[in-house]
């Protein structure tokens, strides 16, 4: 795992978790500008960069995290940031810190799909998965983005997919199939932590209208934290908004923090 730190260290902390496959530089429209004013923490997880061990669970993932958290004598967090895979890895890490005593004032998790899937749908979106990871590591961006099924996975605008998927070919040669094969797991078997009404008032979930982490999983989300905040964006596919209104996204992500 690497910890790419950001700012002044005396600033309050951030930490941000990238989504499926992509590394903490996919989400540098956000740091580079979050980075002024916070400590940021962007994390590229295990199997995603040379000589790194294979991607286990968002479990592992997290305590990981946390025993580096503790080892820089971090105390306190200002907010846990998620995109997709990395939200559900964000629910674990606020968990963890939760029982180890480490305050974490805000969360903040855009696309988070938080569902368990059958052994069969499991089975098939593995092979979704693989299949994606073959086609960045083989093809131009370019042609990727032409194919319907990114077109559909991004609401129609495949484009606001750009520098995610020109990210994710960073990553792809370093990806096993066991590290494929335990992020497939660990988007779809998700478990709800318990979190008490005080600590789901400070989460917030963001979603586009046309992904499917919003018609086939938020309602999930919404039984598991019926007090956490949630906004959903018409027109968008998932994690587009980010993409394509990165100023406005950072605005609302500022708007939180206060």
């Amino acid at each position: 795992m690497l910890f790419n730190t950001f700012g002044n260290k005396d600033n309050p902390v951030i930490i941000m978790l990238p989504g499926s496959f992509c590394p903490a530089e996919s989400m540098k429209n956000l740091y580079s500008v979050l980075c002024k004013d916070f400590y940021i923490i962007a994390i590229t997880y295990n199997g995603h960069h040379k000589d790194s061990k294979d991607f286990t669970s968002r479990q592992e993932e997290a305590s990981e995290i946390l025993r580096y958290i503790k080892e820089c004598g971090i105390s306190e967090i200002r907010m846990i940031y998620g995109q997709s895979m990395g939200a559900e890895i964000g629910i674990e890490l606020l968990r963890q810190f939760v029982a180890d005593g480490i305050t974490v004032h805000k969360t903040f998790f855009d696309g988070a799909p938080c569902i368990k899937l059958s052994k069969a749908y499991k089975a098939f979106m593995l092979i979704k998965f693989k299949s994606l990871i073959k086609m960045v590591k083989n093809k131009s961006v370019d042609d990727v983005l032409k194919m319907s099924v990114v077109r559909k996975f991004a609401g129609g605008d495949a484009e606001a997919l750009r520098p995610m998927l020109e990210d994710m070919s960073m990553v792809t040669p370093y990806l096993t199939d066991i590290s494929i094969k335990n992020e497939n797991e660990c988007c779809y078997t998700f478990d709800f932590p318990q979190f008490d009404e005080g600590i789901q008032k400070n989460m917030f979930f963001f979603y586009g209208e046309e992904e499917k982490a919003y018609t086939l999983c938020a309602k999930y989300v919404r039984a598991a934290y019926p007090y956490a905040e949630y906004k959903v964006e018409s027109g968008q596919g998932h994690l587009t908004y980010v993409s394509r209104h990165t100023e406005a996204y950072l605005e609302l992500i500022k708007e939180w923090l206060i």
